[in-house]
């Protein structure tokens, strides 16, 4: 069977705004390409875990009823997005994460993720993708401690749009 080793393989790109996408089920090209989509792929640390997690539930029976019945009702993600931080001269670049993203709580916009291409190739039409409409929280730094690299943390709170695997129209 073959396999695909996970190095290299995952692209993420950040597109400021609620109308970065229109469509999280068809995301177009153009706006996954678009001059304020930025590819943020090398600074993704891989303890990032932006997930869609379990549906809030229902759990309701007739009294006739002799077993339970569990539907599922609103759907849900979240995690962390964890990055490398960028610093040129001492300070922060224009490509460092607090830059590209935000550096406070209340930035909303969409993480785009793809899996299974080398993430140095552009997003194409075709490309299945997951597009998570995301508002972020207290960034958290770390640095000071003379261990490791400098990083930031973006605790992601879900904005009530996404979508997993969704091809990539022209």
């Amino acid at each position: 069977m073959p396999r695909t080793a996970d190095l290299g393989v995952t692209k993420w790109v950040w597109i400021p705004g609620v109308a970065g996408i229109a469509d999280p089920n068809a995301p177009t090209v153009a706006e996954v390409t678009a001059v304020a989509a930025k590819d943020i792929s090398s600074y993704v640390v891989t303890t990032t875990d932006i997930q869609v997690q379990a549906s809030d539930t229902v759990n309701e029976r007739a009294v006739t009823d002799v077993t339970n019945a569990v539907i599922p009702t609103v759907g849900n993600y979240g995690g962390t997005l964890d990055t490398f931080r960028d610093f040129t001269t001492g300070a922060p670049s224009a490509n460092d994460p607090l830059t590209v993203i935000g550096a406070t709580v209340g930035v909303v916009g969409w993480l785009v993720k793809r899996v299974g291409k080398a993430s140095a190739l552009p997003l194409i039409a075709t490309d299945k993708v997951s597009c998570f409409l995301v508002m972020i929280d207290n960034p958290q730094t770390t640095g000071g401690q003379g261990d490791g690299f400098l990083k930031a943390k973006f605790p992601i709170l879900q904005q009530g749009r996404f979508s997993i695997e969704k091809a990539v129209v022209s």
